[in-house]
């Protein structure tokens, strides 16, 4: 059970959210690739969320993953980049939410791409 602001969820049901985090920081890429006008305001619903999950969630408040996640999502929204760039920062958000998701709700993480040889 994950401990929040106002009761106890399981943790199959955060485990669930983070599986849907993960294609919500994914959607970034092909909105950038496109040059989605509606790109910014998404990323800016998308930080609100995370920000409402860490005032939810206690323990998100002092996780490193998690805060640099917040900080990922910000460059996104606020400096100038390449696809290159963007898509190396997509990629470590996604390594990044697989790593929240494991820590504090018990998944295992799938970092198959890092992995060599």
């Amino acid at each position: 059970m994950v401990e929040t602001k106002y009761y106890a969820i399981p943790n199959e049901y955060f485990s669930n959210y983070f599986k849907f985090l993960i294609g919500k920081v994914w959607k970034i890429l092909p909105m950038t690739e496109e040059n989605n006008q509606h790109l910014e305001k998404y990323m800016e619903g998308l930080q609100r969320e995370l920000i409402g999950n860490m005032n939810l969630v206690e323990n998100l408040k002092s996780d490193g993953y998690f805060i640099t996640l917040l900080n990922k999502i910000e460059f996104l929204i606020n400096e100038e980049y390449d696809i290159g760039i963007c898509r190396k920062e997509v990629f470590e958000c996604v390594e990044l939410v697989k790593k929240i998701e494991s820590r504090h709700f018990g998944a295992k993480p799938n970092v198959s791409f890092h992995n060599k040889g």
